[in-house]
């Protein structure tokens, strides 16, 4: 009989302030996160359209890796000198192999021993000018290497920070459990009587009223 008597609490208790804190999966524009409680694990997702960005982010990284394989730095800046350096340096060289017979010619030096000193200064300066030429050439073949690695790794970048993207909801889905169960938790428990209890207090009291008025119980 005496669990008849036991007050009966009315809000919430500590398992529903424990439900209200857990966390809540949340959706968001880059994706979305939910949570399995029993296992005590969060799954965090990316929206349809924001994996086919970063997928062909990643794919443009790979294509990247794929070509900086192959890339030849040498091959590269002799390609390069060929076809910007060469055609305007040789042009600008022969113009002045020219006008220096012209004026050797002039001074009656050409074929003197005084002519040919000069003409072999100036073959000498022209072939400084042709290897500094071939250098800056393969500088810039260097400077394409960086380029593309630069690109590849910004690419692998970007793919990853989309890939993170949801990850952020972890922190603010928790946020909201832990906000809601403290509010829960605020409030005290309160009690009240069993409906067994209230009877008894009812007819207790009533007992008494009639006694006061001289009345009796029935029976012997």
């Amino acid at each position: 009989m005496g669990s008849l008597f036991k007050p009966k609490q009315v809000g919430p208790t500590q398992g529903d302030v424990e439900r209200a804190s857990q966390p809540y999966g949340l959706t968001g524009p880059t994706g979305g996160i939910t949570w399995d409680y029993g296992a005590k694990q969060g799954t965090a997702t990316l929206s349809p359209e924001m994996a086919v960005l970063a997928d062909r982010l990643f794919g443009r990284a790979e294509t990247q890796a794929s070509a900086l394989g192959a890339y030849d730095p040498q091959a590269a800046a002799q390609d390069y000198y060929q076809q910007y350096v060469a055609p305007d340096l040789m042009r600008e060289q022969e113009q002045q192999r020219l006008a220096m017979e012209n004026r050797l010619l002039s001074q009656g030096m050409l074929g003197s021993t005084g002519g040919m000193l000069q003409s072999r200064g100036l073959m000498e300066a022209q072939e400084a000018s042709r290897r500094q030429a071939r250098g800056e050439a393969f500088s810039q073949s260097q400077a394409m290497i960086d380029a593309m690695r630069q690109r590849e790794m910004a690419d692998i970048a970007q793919a990853a920070s989309i890939y993170e993207a949801p990850i952020s909801l972890f922190q603010t889905g928790a946020g909201v459990g832990q906000g809601i169960g403290g509010i829960m938790a605020s409030y005290k428990p309160q009690y009240q009587q069993s409906g067994f209890m209230n009877f008894a207090t009812t007819a207790a009291g009533l007992g008494m009223a009639a006694g006061g008025m001289g009345w009796k119980p029935f029976g012997p």
